[in-house]
């Protein structure tokens, strides 16, 4: 699509990307650098040293109030209860069928305040359900996506990058973060929030900032290459990162007739907690009515599966891809797929790739192991 297209949303990064001759894409009705050199080459950069990503496209939902835990246990399907504040984890939003509105990731900054990070696509659509379920709470629940600009910093050198960029008064802390718990800091001489979190596979940050400040510290960070190796990395090789780990995509792998159960994420379902939002459908689903899940696979023929193709078992179709591409890292090509609940590990299946059937195999989960922590 091009990128004067006036419908498109634009991130306050959208000059720095152009400037640096990204190819840009429409996503999620926003214009977003899809690669800057090639493909490959960002994802290395990041496996072997450190990318540098703007996700500013996603969205943030504050919940406040003396009503924001019971708030948030009513409308997510992992236990926020249990959160301390500065802690994170991953979840989502049901429907009543039990179906994924969205995936999300679930801070708590205080006793009665949780920090929600949405899907771009989905930012409108969460924040009206979230408002409406709200209603019924003794809680506010904002909007802030429009305050924030998000960059993710991944690979082997990011605490390396975020050291050269945080104020030297919380570099210790920076450097003890957990996987998943968020901190307030100064970065780049402006307030932020630093989460260690991402999307990659690897050990990473995504820094929450005011969005005025996204030019100053794209730069800041870019800066530090000589000593990190850092690159910018487009959408490209953040989708081929993420599937390497497996991680879904929302709209691809998953959507609201697909449940966490089916999605392969029952880890983070807490069926023990009190009632929430789709947490029947699921019960009863659990109890023998599950009849689809994602796999992950690797092909053993040429081609490369992509979103839709048909996936055969036993000489009948059983399912379609839901996410396909190279891997860079793990060599060949392979996916994600949501097959009939039959399939097994080591399985034997068929791809339709463009009206010719090659076979794949089915594999554990991740594709790739993950070095987050």
């Amino acid at each position: 699509m091009s990128d004067t297209n006036t419908t498109s949303r634009k991130t306050p990064l959208y000059d720095e990307h152009k400037a640096a001759g990204a190819k840009v894409i429409e996503f999620g009705g926003w214009l977003m650098p899809v690669s800057y050199t090639s493909v490959l080459a960002e994802h290395k950069s990041v496996r072997e040293k450190c990318g540098i990503f703007d996700v500013s496209h996603m969205g943030e939902v504050r919940v406040k109030g003396p009503d924001a835990e019971n708030f948030m246990q009513h409308i997510t399907m992992n236990d926020a209860a249990k959160l301390k504040p500065g802690q994170g984890q991953y979840s989502a939003l049901l429907n009543d069928a039990g179906g994924m509105i969205d995936d999300l990731i679930v801070y708590r900054l205080g006793q009665d305040e949780y920090f929600i990070c949405v899907n771009a696509a989905n930012r409108s659509k969460d924040f009206d359900w979230i408002s409406k379920q709200a209603e019924s709470f003794h809680v506010t629940a904002a909007n802030e996506s429009d305050h924030w600009a998000q960059l993710a910093v991944q690979g082997p050198n990011s605490l390396l990058a975020m050291r050269a960029v945080v104020d030297p008064s919380h570099r210790h802390a920076l450097e003890e973060l957990p996987y998943t718990n968020v901190m307030k800091a100064k970065v780049s001489g402006r307030d932020c929030m630093v989460a260690r979190t991402g999307y990659t596979g690897e050990h990473g940050y995504e820094i929450y900032l005011p969005a005025d400040h996204a030019v100053t510290l794209w730069k800041s960070l870019l800066a530090t290459a000589p000593q990190t190796g850092i690159t910018p990395v487009g959408l490209g090789a953040r989708d081929t990162l993420r599937l390497e780990a497996c991680y879904l995509l929302y709209g691809n792998d998953m959507n609201d007739q697909t449940t966490p159960l089916e999605a392969g994420v029952a880890w983070a379902v807490k069926l023990n907690k009190p009632g929430f939002i789709g947490k029947d459908a699921l019960v009863k689903q659990k109890a023998g009515g599950q009849k689809q899940k994602i796999v992950a696979f690797k092909m053993r023929e040429d081609g490369i599966p992509r979103h839709g193709m048909t996936i055969y078992w036993r000489g009948e179709p059983a399912g379609f891809v839901t996410s396909g591409s190279v891997l860079p890292t793990v060599g060949g090509a392979g996916g994600m797929a949501m097959v009939s609940s039959s399939v097994q590990e080591n399985d034997e299946l068929e791809v339709d790739v463009r009206g010719k059937r090659k076979l794949a195999t089915v594999v554990k989960r991740p594709l790739y192991s993950a070095k987050t922590k």
